[in-house]
Parts: C-alpha cells; structure tokens; sequence
C-alpha cells in the first residue's frame, strides 16, 4: 500500500496487538463504503494453521501486515478510548476478531476472548449494517436488536462468509481440543501467542486527508517489489555467463498463472517451437531455449533498480489469470490456470528438493513459509558459489516443469460454472506448430491432491517437496500416471500417521527415508472415541477419496441418476461437521452421547450445506440428499445406502463405522 501522496510527517505509525487494543481501550469501526467480509472458511483456516505452526516454532512474532485509518473524532462505542475508522485492512481485521469471539463462544477463559467486545459492543463495529452488528452481538452474548435467522446469514453477502469463518474457527478449536497429541493447555498457549505476538502496523492518515484522491492513487499505484524479485537481484548477482538467459529461466517459472511451456514461448522467442518435445522441457537446456539476442552476457547480476525498470517487471501487473472478457481474444484450444501456491513457496519447494538433490540432506532450518522466502536463502545467497546458483536455478526449472505437469491447478472449463481441481495434458499440435494442453477429467489422482490442499497445513503444503523430489528422482513419465498415484498414496499415508512434524515427514520422504509413524492398528483407536466435530477433518477427505475410488471402479455399477451426481462430485474445501442424527433433534429422538458424536455418525459438510440440513430427523435429511442434483458427500450417500427405509439407531451408526474403517484400514495396509 502506498501512501506517497500523504505529508510523511503527519502520518502517525503504530505497532499493535490484540493485547494493545485490550489495554488501550481501542475501537475499529467498518465504514458503508467497504465491500463485505469476503475471507469465509478456507482463508481464515489457513491464517489459523499457519499462526499456530509460527507458536509451535517458537517465532517471536507473527505479522499480519499493514492497515490504513483514520481516527474517529465522533465514535460508536462512547466506551473506547480511541476509534479508528478502518480504509484499508477491513478483512484482517474482522478476522482477528472472529477469532477472539470464538475464543470467547468457546468458554476459554483467557485474555484473548476479551477483546472481542468493548464493554457493550463488539471490538469491530460496522456502520448501518444492523444485521451484521445483530450477528456480533449475538454471537459475542451482547444485547442486540435483530438477529438473522440461518437462512437469511446464508442468503446474505455481508453475513454468509462471517458465519462460514466463525464455523470453521470453533471446529478449528474443537479438533485442537480434542487432539491429545499436543498436549493439555497448547490451546491457552496458542490463544496467548496470539494475543501478545500477532502484530500489524496501523498507519494513521492525518485530518482533513482527501479520502477520494487517496482511494484513486490506491487503485493506481504501481507494482510492488515482490520478495522473489530481491531474491532473483541476490542469485543473478553470483552469474557471469548467461545472465539473460537465467533471467528468462526466472521468467518462465515465477508466472504460476500460465504453463511453462507458455511461459517459455513468451520469453524464448528465438526457439524452435515447431520441433520442441515436451520432454525436452523437462530439464533447462540452453541449446534448445534461445532468446532473440544470443550473446552471453557477462556482468555482475541485474542490480534491483534495473530489475524495477525492466520491462518484465513492468508487466507483472498484466500477469494475473485473464478476466472472461480477455478469454474471448484468446484460441479456444487454450486453457488458463491458477496455482494452489504463490511463486514464493514454490521457490523454497525447490529450495528443499535442490537440498535432496545435489547432496546436501539438510533441511531447511525455517518454517516452510512464502512469507519467509529471504530468510530461508540467507545462508545460500551468504555462501554459493556460480555453478551452486545455477544449479539451484536448473533445479527450479525441473520442479516447476513437475509441477504443471503433476500438481493441479484451478482450471475453468466452458460447461462448468467455477474454477476445479484438475490437471492437464500436453500434446504436440501439429497445425499450429506447438504444444498445447487440455483439460483432464477428474482423476484419482486430483482428487488425493484436492485432500491434501484443503487439509493440513495449507499455507506449507508439504505434501509438495516430497511428491516432486520422487518424480524427478524416479524419472516418472508423462504417461505413468498410476504410478505418480501410487507415489502420492504412499507419501500422504506416511504423512497422515507420522509421528514427527509434517516438514520433517515430508523431507525425509524426499530423500526416499519412511518416517517414524504409529501403525494403523493404533490409529483405529481413535475412531473408537466419541470426538464429535473435534474429529480431524483429515479423516472425512480421505474417506471420501477411497470411497470416490470405489465408485469410480468399472465393476461398480449406478442407475443413471446416481452416474450423473457422480460425475458432478468434486473433493471441495468443506469445514463443518454434522451429526446425522441430529444433536437436538425436532421429534425429541435421542441417542447416547457415545454413539451421537461417534465417528459413524458424522460426515463433514460446507457449512451452507450444514445449515440446509439443520436438525431436521433423519429421514427428512435423506429426502433432502437424494432430490439434490449432486452428492454433498460420498459418506453421507454410503449412510443413506445402508440405511434405506429403516432406521439409523446405534446399531446401523456402529455398522457404518466399522465398514468405513474397513476401507481405510485396506488402504493404509496395501500402500506399503
């Protein structure tokens, strides 16, 4: 955010926590001209794991960026001792304070859940939304005057994402709970480390700012300088020879919204595309990859001004995945993407996997973070030499290469209505003389992947290092795909039941070393405990891919109704548990705590779909699933399967249960 055009001096910048605006009586307020709250379950789940995994390693802060304000000389809460009116910084905000209300919804007693109300109000206002004040009140036990009911907080832009975040936040809470592993009093600890350590700047604008003329040089400014971009100033710096090329290497790999080989047109004019194989591309060849100008340039590196004022950095801004209206000026045989990480991850995924390759078995001492890019490189930019930087950059190359060619990608098709997991095949087209790719239908190979994204420590995704560092270690072909699948089953089992930290279970599964992890058998045991939505969300994606696996067998046989809702299923981010048999349910049935909140009793949902499903009785809820024209969840089909026109009592909970352990327990034994 740039704020150039404000008198330097009169901008007032603090340093804040939620402990500062505790202490300090401070207020924000959300003003009419912001947009809604937008984050929903799986941003706010991903900012959770990731500040846990900054408390875990013991970070001395987490940053959480920058907000712009203006300080409010008429406030809503009489009670603050200073209210700031929120410019920029609306989500992040509204964010940190879902999370101390669920702290608070949650009855944990700590400083944490107090900030999320000033006295009568809630920290964060938001002027002339009355339903959503209506919300935060009800939910922070403050006095309100309208309350949405579950319909309409569904139905309504500025409400459906603030219920979604909340939702995921307390099962988020719920699954720490439960979790035995880590220890009692890890979830007061965490709630401490966010209080004290989670830190953002507030830069106040002074009065009388033209809000106008700020919000147009927003909109306006330039591109900012990434870290990658002084990343790639340090490692050019090291070249001698061929500094243009390694340059166009960079080029290539840094753009996440198109495919390499795109890439590589774009930058390699010079090439013959016409007779280029795409295994060729696989490795980064300079007798094959040439720029218009093929003199080797001998200098000291690209200096960060020359980088600023290139033309490639001037264009980053053009960079982004193609609105509609750009799709119709573009071939029909093209298909766009977008990545499930920022170039800035991908950087230390091939960081851990170069550290595999070329003999260095060490993994990196930081957390797997983009947000730490620089700080991880230190020592490498400290203490490489010429040929050690070009291997990095010849490693980068053979990652990115792995990764559009086996990692899925957000990709529209024409007939769906959104953006879906999938990957791609790259074929030769001979009528336009280079290489093309398609759309792949759903595989079982994007549906593990789509477990692994919406699981776990998404900001890391660690599945990553391992599952590419065995590709090119093992020479995998472009047409072996069951045995790439056989390879990201092995890696995601190990993962699931390692004993040491997911970094270190995925690093030793690059170097080809199993991790120490407790075996199934033991695993089981925890299936046996009524953990309710304390129940890893973990457990219901897989469940659903080996069941997706089943269904999608040959031998398996659907009438045509069925067939059609299958082809329409898709693993999805979904963060709300439900009980089948409700908790409170609307005919006063009742079954024991045990068998209510056992495993076979639960299936997980959005919570959209949580919430159309309520407290209805079974029976109804089965209704409601077989007239939908899509599966909500495979399990949940298996459940109304079984069930038919009978009952769904202990006894059929506890049927389910063991026939859904059954198959895990035949998967997790076979991948060995």
């Amino acid at each position: 955010m740039s704020i150039a055009l404000l008198n330097q001096r009169a901008v007032t910048t603090l340093v804040q926590t939620p402990k500062t605006i505790l202490t300090e009586k401070i207020a924000f307020e959300v003003p009419a001209y912001q947009r809604a709250y937008v984050w929903g379950g799986e941003g706010v789940l991903k900012l959770l794991q990731d500040i846990e995994q900054a408390y875990i390693a013991k970070e001395h802060q987490y940053y959480i960026g920058t907000v712009l304000t203006a300080k409010l000389s008429e406030q809503k809460n009489n009670n603050a001792d200073s209210s700031f009116e929120l410019i920029d910084g609306q989500q992040r905000m509204t964010t940190l304070m879902l999370i101390a209300i669920a702290f608070k919804k949650a009855d944990i007693d700590c400083d944490l859940a107090k900030v999320a109300t000033l006295c009568h109000l809630p920290r964060v206002t938001f002027s002339i939304r009355e339903t959503v004040q209506g919300l935060l009140c009800s939910w922070s036990d403050l006095e309100f005057t309208h309350k949405p009911s579950d319909e309409q907080i569904h139905k309504n832009e500025y409400t459906k994402h603030l219920a979604e975040a909340l939702h995921t936040i307390l099962s988020f809470l719920k699954e720490l709970t439960a979790d035995a592993k880590k220890g009692e009093g890890h979830i007061l600890k965490l709630a401490n480390y966010i209080f004290n350590k989670v830190r953002w700047v507030n830069n106040i604008i002074p009065d009388g700012t033209d809000l106008n003329k700020l919000f147009a040089t927003m909109n306006t400014s330039g591109v900012q300088l990434e870290q990658s971009d002084i990343l790639k100033s340090k490692l050019l710096s090291k070249l001698t020879q061929n500094l243009k090329e390694y340059d166009g290497l960079w080029q290539v790999c840094e753009n996440l919204n198109n495919y390499i080989e795109r890439n590589a047109r774009k930058v390699f004019t010079a090439s013959s595309w016409a007779s280029i194989k795409d295994s060729q591309l696989a490795n980064f060849d300079l007798s094959s990859l040439k720029l218009v100008d093929e003199g080797s340039v001998k200098a000291k590196g690209l200096s960060l001004k020359k980088i600023i004022n290139s033309p490639e950095f001037l264009k980053k801004s053009n960079a982004e995945e193609p609105s509609s209206s750009k799709k119709n000026d573009v071939r029909e045989d093209e298909i766009y993407c977008r990545s499930i990480i920022g170039f800035p991850l991908l950087l230390i995924h091939a960081f851990r996997i170069y550290r595999v390759i070329y003999g260095n078995n060490k993994d990196i001492d930081n957390r797997v973070n983009g947000e730490k890019l620089n700080t991880v490189f230190d020592a490498f930019i400290k203490n490489s030499d010429e040929q050690e930087v070009k291997d990095f950059l010849h490693c980068l190359w053979s990652v990115r290469y792995q990764f559009d060619k086996w990692v899925v990608k957000w990709v529209e098709k024409t007939e769906e209505s959104s953006a879906v997991l999938r990957l791609s095949t790259v074929r030769f087209n001979k009528s336009q003389g280079r290489l093309n790719r398609s759309p792949d239908e759903i595989s079982a190979i994007s549906q593990l992947q789509s477990v692994r994204n919406f699981t776990g420590e998404r900001s890391a995704q660690y599945w990553i290092t391992p599952f590419i560092a065995e590709l090119i270690q093992k020479e995998v072909g472009a047409q072996e795909e069951n045995k790439a699948l056989r390879l990201l089953e092995r890696i995601d089992n190990r993962m699931s039941l390692a004993l040491c930290s997911q970094k270190d279970a995925s690093f030793k599964q690059a170097k080809s070393k199993k991790p120490t992890r407790i075996e199934w058998d033991e695993q089981a045991r925890y299936f046996a405990e009524a953990n309710g939505t304390g129940f890893e969300h973990y457990w219901f994606q897989k469940l659903e891919y080996l069941l997706w696996k089943q269904v999608n067998d040959p031998k398996s046989v659907l009438n045509a109704s069925d067939l059609d809702k299958f082809k329409k299923y898709r693993i999805t981010s979904k963060n709300s548990v439900e009980h089948v048999h409700p908790q409170n349910d609307e005919y006063k049935s009742k079954l024991p705590s045990e068998t209510l909140n056992a495993f076979g009793n639960l299936v997980l949902l959005s919570p959209g779909e949580n919430s159309s499903y309520s407290n209805q009785d079974v029976d109804k809820k089965q209704i409601d699933f077989e007239r939908k024209s899509h599966f909500d969840s495979l399990k949940l089909r298996e459940i109304f399967l079984q069930k038919g026109i009978g009952a769904w009592n202990k006894k059929e909970i506890e049927l389910h249960q063991e026939k859904m352990l059954n198959i895990l327990a035949g998967h997790y034994g076979d991948k060995e």
